[in-house]
C-alpha cells in the first residue's frame, strides 16, 4: 500500500491513536478494514490499575459510517489483559476502547451519533428508513415500536 493511499484510509478512521490498520480489502459492495488495538496498558474496568500482562486477543466486527457508496465493515483485534491487583475480584478485562466503539457495541460511537442525530431530526420511522436507503443500517423488518 502506498504511503498516500494509507495516509487517506487513516483520516477516513474515526480519530484514535490506539487502532493500528493492519490490512484492507476492497469488496464489490463494502471496504473490509483490519484494526489492531495498540494501547501498551489497559485499566481494570473494575479497580482501574493498568496491567500490560496480555492474556489473549479476540476479534470483535464492527460497522461504520460508509465511504461513498461503500459500506465499511470493520474487524477489530482486540487484547484481554489479566489484573494484577490481587484484591480484585475481576481476573481478566477487555481493552476499552470508548473514543472508537463502546462496551458490546457493533458500531463504531460516530456511526451511533449519526444515527441518533438523524432519528431525532427525521423521527424514528424516516430516519431508519433513510439509514437503511444510505446502507447505514440494515433495512426495517416491519414497523418500528
Amino acid at each position: 500500500m502506498t504511503h498516500e493511499l494509507h495516509r487517506l484510509i487513516t483520516a477516513l478512521l474515526p480519530s484514535t491513536s490506539t487502532v493500528h490498520l493492519t490490512a484492507l480489502t476492497i469488496e464489490e459492495e463494502s471496504v473490509v478494514l483490519h484494526l489492531t488495538a495498540t494501547a501498551p496498558t489497559a485499566s481494570c474496568p473494575r479497580c482501574t490499575v493498568p496491567s500490560s500482562s496480555v492474556h489473549s486477543r479476540y476479534e470483535r466486527h464492527v460497522t461504520d459510517l460508509p465511504w461513498g457508496a461503500l459500506a465499511v465493515r470493520i474487524y477489530l483485534i482486540v487484547r484481554k489483559f489479566i489484573c494484577r491487583n490481587a484484591s480484585c475480584a475481576r481476573r481478566i478485562s477487555t481493552e476499552r476502547l470508548p473514543e472508537f466503539v463502546a462496551t458490546y457495541a457493533r458500531k463504531t460511537t460516530r456511526l451511533i451519533t449519526t444515527l441518533r442525530a438523524m432519528g431525532v431530526t427525521l423521527g424514528g420511522n424516516a430516519g431508519a428508513r433513510l439509514a437503511a436507503r444510505l446502507r447505514w443500517m440494515p433495512a426495517l423488518r416491519g414497523r418500528m415500536r
